[in-house]
């Protein structure tokens, strides 16, 4: 799902304002910060002021790896006012900002080496480069109006302004790197940088039931204006939402894109819920639920690989749409306190990175599923959260552990009257041949190395004293004991390291 090293793994971005509708102020913040090499900080506050709400967020992180030259910093800011200036007309004003700086080192020539060698140094292993940085920003400014036209019907303009940078530099001894020999296009440049704007309007017409309140079918188009016209994107997209008279709801969406390189891109998703339960004379009990949903879509990849993105890649630009059809189904038994998951996707015109990180195409139907358990058991003391799952896949360009498991066991008690929460969680999965990661596109590509089947073990202790949650926890415990233990052959290892966690809510 990611097309390239602008990742969901670098930012943190926000889609929009949650307001909360508390008459009291609330601000809530998080700290976490791990022994010499990390901190995390997060802070919200929500008001209501009158009938208006305020709301803003702050993300800050900052982490320094166990390897030289690689850190990465992150800072993301929200901020959103919604103002009711008639019964009839609502006005929502958000503002977003999210910032980030990496340098990395791109792993090593030779990842055996680290199961054996106590220092990590440019004496003890090559690095594949010296230093690569990324500087990456994006900023939005969102207006939603509401205007309600009668009873049942409601109309919503979006506005929207956007603006992206995106930075990449390599000092001039990396360039000729045999590790980035059938990367760059030009390997004369040790700088890169690429920026758009984008204006967004989205006008869409809401009808609601009568009976509820609830919206039962949406209608709008979108239309995004670059700067660079060859981005430029249109589509119309439509909701339904219905309720049989048994109570069995529906949920259907729709997109159709008619314009630019998207033109004919189309996707429809359709879901619903049920509802089991046990009724007696005077109560109803829900004993378990069923979620199912089906999504199909035709889409072109995402921009990055339809054009020339920067000097430093090899993009092809004669792909077809990628066809993809995928069952999801959730099952929740609340007797058993158990849920039951199945994920089960065919794709056709798969594209994929290969083994020197070029997007390639494959016009073969690829089928790849997961089945997946979850259960808690526990006394009044003792509690056990366990989870396990089965993965599978047709091809090899899809690579994938068939078997994964993750579980918590707690130990809860009180000490002078203050609760604590004592235990460790282990994550494993099955060694299979993986994946390598390039640090100059940030994503992963065909690997020929064999990852996994090593598990990671951590330890915690958690205690509520009033409105904060303290806690401190140690990662990756069994490092020294094995090393071998990173994902991409390429990927920077994290060493075991001590976390110190606060969380507290503040009211007046």
């Amino acid at each position: 799902e990611d097309n390239g090293w602008i990742s969901k793994n670098v930012m943190q971005a926000y889609n929009k304002i949650e307001f909360k509708t508390d008459t009291i102020p609330s601000f809530s913040a998080k700290y976490d910060h791990a022994y010499t090499t990390a901190n995390w900080f997060n802070g919200r506050f929500d008001r209501m002021i009158g009938k208006s709400k305020l709301s803003a967020e702050l993300n800050r992180n900052f982490q320094n790896s166990v390897y030289s030259n690689s850190k990465g910093k992150r800072f993301n800011f929200s901020i959103g006012s919604e103002l009711p200036f008639h019964k009839n007309y609502k006005v929502t004003f958000s503002y977003f900002r999210n910032q980030a700086e990496l340098n990395e080192n791109g792993g090593f020539n030779n990842s055996d080496l680290i199961i054996y060698l106590d220092e990590f140094n440019a004496t003890t292993l090559n690095s594949n480069l010296n230093s690569a940085s990324n500087s990456i920003f994006i900023q939005k400014t969102s207006i939603l109006q509401e205007v309600g036209i009668n009873s049942f019907a409601r109309f919503f303009v979006t506005s929207e302004y956007e603006e992206h940078k995106y930075n990449f530099e390599l000092i001039e001894e990396d360039i000729d790197a045999n590790f980035f020999s059938n990367t760059y296009l030009d390997t004369t440049e040790t700088f890169d940088s690429i920026g758009f704007r984008k204006l967004i309007l989205e006008p869409i017409l809401v009808l609601d039931n009568l009976n509820n309140g609830k919206s039962i079918l949406n209608l709008g188009v979108r239309k995004e204006i670059n700067d660079k016209s060859i981005l430029n994107n249109s589509y119309v997209l439509s909701k339904l939402n219905m309720n049989f008279n048994n109570g069995l709801p529906f949920y259907l969406q729709g997109k159709y894109h008619f314009e630019n390189a998207w033109k004919g891109n189309y996707s429809i998703k359709g879901s619903t819920n049920l509802m089991f339960k046990k009724e007696t004379i005077d109560t109803i009990q829900y004993v378990s639920s069923l979620f199912v949903q089906v999504d199909f879509s035709s889409l072109l990849p995402s921009y990055l690989f339809l054009n020339y993105f920067g000097n430093h890649f090899k993009w092809n630009n004669d792909f077809n749409p990628t066809q993809k059809i995928t069952f999801d189904a959730q099952l929740n038994l609340a007797k058993f306190s158990s849920i039951v998951k199945l994920e089960v996707q065919n794709v056709s015109n798969y594209i994929y990175l290969d083994e020197n990180s070029l997007p390639n195409q494959n016009n073969e139907n690829i089928t790849a599923g997961r089945i997946s358990l979850k259960k808690q058991w526990g006394t009044k003391h003792i509690k056990l959260y366990s989870g396990l799952g089965y993965q599978y896949s047709t091809s090899n360009l899809i690579r994938v552990p068939s078997f994964y498991t993750r579980s918590s066991i707690v130990y809860e008690f009180k000490l002078r009257k203050v609760p604590f929460n004592m235990g460790s969680t282990i994550n494993f999965f099955s060694k299979y041949v993986g994946l390598n990661y390039n640090p100059a596109i940030r994503h992963y590509y065909l690997g020929k190395k064999n990852v996994g089947g090593t598990p990671v073990v951590d330890f915690f202790l958690a205690s509520r004293l009033g409105p904060a949650d303290l806690y401190i926890k140690y990662d990756n415990t069994f490092y020294t004991l094995n090393r071998d233990l990173f994902i991409g052959e390429n990927y920077p290892i994290t060493n075991s390291f001590l976390r110190f966690g606060l969380k507290w809510n503040l009211t007046n």
